[in-house]
């Protein structure tokens, strides 16, 4: 019945667009600044609306077989088995890996990234017990052999299996934990996992083992899953007029996770979940629609660390030291995933243990590439046993790579500095005037369903290298104005971007809602150009037939590139950037009068 529904409101909004054109220009105009929003802090308290979830009910499962220790060891082992969740009995196939020796050892939870299971990273779990921990690795609800559902890191349910697991494994003698020296870490899915634990750092097992996560070490994680998934540009207040959504990761992640697996024959996505996927599709984002308000308090309210007010009240204050690494280059959870909580924690805890690097890392376009893999965790192991084993908390550094093109390899070239404010030296801008340029959203614009092969996607979870190109933005001629700039036009031989460049956009608006999204090319020899950031802004005018003086800071995600003698800077501003985003299906004009590039250099 819902999927009828939902065809039906597709074509009847693919009827509806047919006839529009874009507006007219009215007299009346009115002059608004739409800025990014601020850098620093925590978010004010929100009243999100109940937490939406399912418990597994009729598909919890039974734990056949169990996993237990083996009392008789005497070396290195490996357990496999089931373990259940006291969040509602749900079965989670698990694995436990202990290293040589009598205990009792550091324990390290490595969770898996999205459609994964128990068996991903095992090249990390390998470098973990050569580094004295035990493992433990579980494929969360719905995923793998794990019987329940996926609810997405619900708070309620994942989060709270997560101090299930650990706790029952604390709970065996046999596996010999030491339930003080507790450290979470994963990539992507794992990530958001690990700094949603630290809501709740300090709990009981199930039998009432006092247990300490000592360290989180999120990778290619979001701090704000409904800004990820439908980013508005004001990185600070996503529920603040919603933007557009991520049309080909969103559908991308979708289609990886539907399991088909006749050992489990019922939909390991629970009915609200399915709901909630075409109502995004079939639907233009609104702050006023009943089903986008259940999705945003979901999302932010129930499964977004930056969104916990019980973290920013209480838990941040436990100082306990955290490891983040963001990409550049991912366009599903890129750079401000990381810069939100960096700036917001050290207001509130200034000089709190927080160590983050940035760099060619996580979900497509990042790169991936090895070298560099294998110089991160040359960061994190040692960084996890000075607090797991030595009992000592490192300095707190930034670490920011320099990016390469896909071909080259690994730049080695890491900066390292004490604050986000020492990534960039100076600011450079440009200027860019000329005659008014139009742009007409193309509301009847009918874009595909492009997206990420679930292969590719799968792959980006567990940071596997990426390769091949990604999908090209689609170019609409009446919706499209570019600017170039070389080196030589800041005053400057090459340009060393470090940090997240800004455009602005000074013009008039016509339309309820308008979506601009920007994009930074280098452009050296031609069919060799490279996206160096990107960056979009929904603006809610409220006024939809009303002509507006705006002027539109629009941040990019950021990079740190270097700019050659002899490129030049290629600045795309359009309505649409699909299938990366879905083009916002209101109609609307905006007539450029001034452009600004702002550039950081190191």
């Amino acid at each position: 019945m819902k999927a009828a529904v939902c065809l039906a409101l597709v074509t009847l909004l693919a009827a509806c667009r047919a006839d529009q054109v874009g507006p007219t220009t009215p007299p009346d105009v009115r002059t608004v600044v739409a800025r990014a929003d601020a850098d620093a802090g925590p978010p004010s308290e929100y009243p999100f609306g109940p937490d939406t979830y399912r418990y597994s009910g009729p598909f919890a499962g039974a734990p056949v077989p169990p996993l237990v220790c083996d009392p008789a060891r005497t070396g290195a082992a490996e357990y496999n088995g089931y373990l259940v969740s006291t969040v509602d009995g749900t079965s989670l196939d698990a694995r436990v890996q202990l290293p040589a020796g009598a205990g009792p050892f550091p324990l390290v939870a490595l969770i898996h990234g999205y459609a994964g299971s128990k068996s991903g990273s095992g090249d990390i779990a390998a470098m973990l017990l050569e580094d004295g921990f035990a493992v433990l690795r579980y494929s969360t609800r719905g995923f793998g052999d794990s019987w329940g559902q996926v609810n997405l890191a619900d708070l309620n349910l994942e989060i709270a299996d997560l101090r299930s697991m650990i706790g029952r494994v604390v709970d065996d003698p046999n596996c010999a934990i030491n339930p003080a020296k507790v450290a979470i870490t994963g990539a992507s899915y794992g990530g958001g996992h690990s700094w949603l634990s630290l809501v709740q750092p300090q709990f009981t097992s199930p039998l009432g083992t006092n247990i300490t996560i000592a360290a989180v070490a999120p990778i290619a994680p979001w701090t704000d899953l409904f800004y990820s998934l439908v980013p508005n540009g004001r990185e600070n207040e996503s529920i603040n007029g919603f933007g557009g959504m991520k049309l080909s990761f969103v559908n991308g992640l979708y289609a990886s996770g539907i399991r088909r697996n006749p050992d489990r024959p019922y939909p390991n996505y629970p009915d609200y979940f399915i709901a909630w996927h075409a109502w995004l599709n079939a639907t233009e984002p609104s702050d006023v629609d009943p089903i986008w308000l259940q999705i945003r308090d979901g999302v932010a309210g129930y499964r977004s660390i930056y969104w916990q007010q019980q973290f920013w009240n209480n838990t941040v204050h436990n100082r306990v030291p955290v490891f983040q690494v963001q990409g550049y280059t991912d366009d599903l959870f890129p750079l401000p995933e990381a810069k939100r909580m960096l700036l917001a924690i050290n207001s509130v805890a200034p000089g709190y243990p927080i160590t983050s690097y940035f760099g060619d890392i996580g979900h497509p376009r990042a790169s991936n590439k090895p070298e560099e893999m294998d110089y991160v965790l040359g960061l994190i192991r040692p960084w996890l046993r000075s607090i797991l084993i030595n009992n000592t908390v490192p300095a707190s550094k930034i670490y920011a790579a320099r990016t390469t093109r896909r071909s080259e390899p690994f730049s080695g070239d890491v900066l390292t500095v004490d604050d986000w404010s020492q990534l960039s030296s100076r600011t450079v801008s440009k200027n860019f005037d000329g005659p008014p340029r139009p742009l007409v959203n193309p509301a009847t614009f009918a874009y595909s369903g492009a997206t990420w092969d679930p292969f590719v996607m799968e792959g980006a979870e567990m940071l596997k290298p990426y390769a091949e190109a990604p999908p090209a933005p689609v170019i609409v001629p009446t919706s499209y104005a570019s600017f170039y700039a070389s080196p030589s036009d800041f005053g400057e031989t090459t340009l060393l971007i470090s940090g997240k460049p800004t455009v602005t956009i000074d013009g008039f608006v016509v339309g309820h809602r308008v979506q601009l999204d920007v994009r930074l090319i280098d452009e050296s020899t031609p069919g060799s150009d490279y996206m160096i950031t990107r960056g979009t802004y929904t603006l809610v005018t409220g006024r939809p037939g009303q002509r507006t003086h705006q002027k539109i800071e629009i941040p990019t995600y950021g990079n740190r590139w270097r700019v050659e003698a002899g490129h030049r800077i290629r600045l795309e501003i359009s309505n649409v950037d699909a299938p990366y985003i879905t083009p916002s299906r209101e109609p609307s004009t905006t007539t450029i009068t001034g452009v600004t590039l702002q550039l950081p250099l190191q």
